[in-house]
């Protein structure tokens, strides 16, 4: 019998080394493209830069100057929650100004304590 085993019917079509090999696909990947490596490299650097920079604008964009302002007693019952939505502007996000209270008084966690006087804060765009 001639072709008894799979083997030897289908040879192999990569009788290369495994680094030959890669070079082949990259050569026939780069021909199909047919577009130049510099072209490649000034869109690869370019888009880099432009996600690069989204990030760093992002990170300031939302930095709004902290003012002190007006100052309140914790009485019982009150929670920094409560006291936010009493006290926010009214286009702000409520969690947005409870960080932005404990922000403006040091505060590690949001534990308030009767009598406690907090300063609410002020925000200047």
């Amino acid at each position: 019998m001639k072709y008894s085993t799979y083997k030897s019917i289908y040879e192999s079509v990569y009788t290369k080394t495994s680094e030959t090999r890669t070079i082949y696909v990259k050569e026939q990947f780069l021909q199909r493209l047919k577009t130049p490596t510099w072209l490649l490299k000034i869109v690869t650097i370019t888009l880099i830069i432009i996600i690069g920079c989204s990030a760093v604008f992002t990170v300031f964009a939302g930095d709004e100057q902290l003012l002190s302002g007006d100052q309140i007693v914790v009485s019982q019952g009150d929670t920094l929650w409560g006291i936010s939505l009493a006290h926010k502007p009214q286009q702000m996000d409520t969690r947005v100004y409870v960080e932005a209270i404990k922000k403006v008084n040091k505060l590690e966690n949001n534990a308030i304590q009767i009598g406690e006087v907090l300063v609410l804060p002020g925000f200047d765009r």
